[in-house]
């Protein structure tokens, strides 16, 4: 967020401005939804996300529902979105305690990943629930380069079992052209 949770804002309580200055030093992207799915509240990386990578709509995006935005999401990651807004209304519904999940979140120029977790906020009032977004992509690129790893490994360790193959069949030749001169020497002999 700006200074004005850095320094304390006049119009916050003492707990108000240490819940503001504690969501904002998350690294997470933090979004607080009501009961309806619509976002109340964002901390300050969720707004710089949604302003680096230009979101056509308030970086904060409060007022927006965004179960409504899920439910709208078109093409390839149409039907996680509608599993993340199922999962979402499951948590809202008091039907599971939360709700986790990692997905894909690529650009045109950017492969990143995110782990979503959605649980409800325990607090007396309202209900609330708070949706997290947590980038894992230095952590899905290292699985992707293992993964490529343990592949280029496997062929080696064939192309190794080949050799070794092509080696003993080489060396029983070997043996048998030995043990032939052996005879034939003798014969000679």
């Amino acid at each position: 967020m700006t200074n004005s949770v850095r320094l304390k804002d006049k119009s916050l309580s003492d707990r108000e401005w240490l819940a503001h200055a504690v969501l904002d030093s998350l690294s997470a992207h933090i979004a607080i939804l009501d009961h309806n799915g619509v976002i109340l509240k964002t901390n300050r990386a969720w707004k710089e996300f949604a302003l680096v990578n230009d979101i056509k709509m308030r970086p904060d995006m409060i007022g927006v529902n965004y179960l409504e935005l899920c439910d709208s999401v078109k093409g390839e990651s149409a039907e996680e979105s509608r599993s993340v807004a199922n999962g979402i209304r499951k948590v809202i519904a008091r039907e599971s305690d939360e709700f986790v999940v990692n997905y894909a979140c690529h650009s045109e120029s950017v492969k990143r990943w995110f782990y979503m977790r959605v649980t409800l906020l325990s607090m007396s009032g309202p209900l609330r629930v708070v949706v997290s977004h947590e980038n894992i992509t230095p952590l899905k690129l290292a699985e992707e380069a293992l993964k490529k790893r343990e592949r280029e490994l496997e062929i080696q360790t064939k192309n190794l079992e080949e050799a070794n193959i092509a080696l003993k069949v080489l060396l029983k030749h070997r043996e048998e052209d030995k043990q032939e001169l052996e005879e034939k020497i003798m014969a000679n002999v």
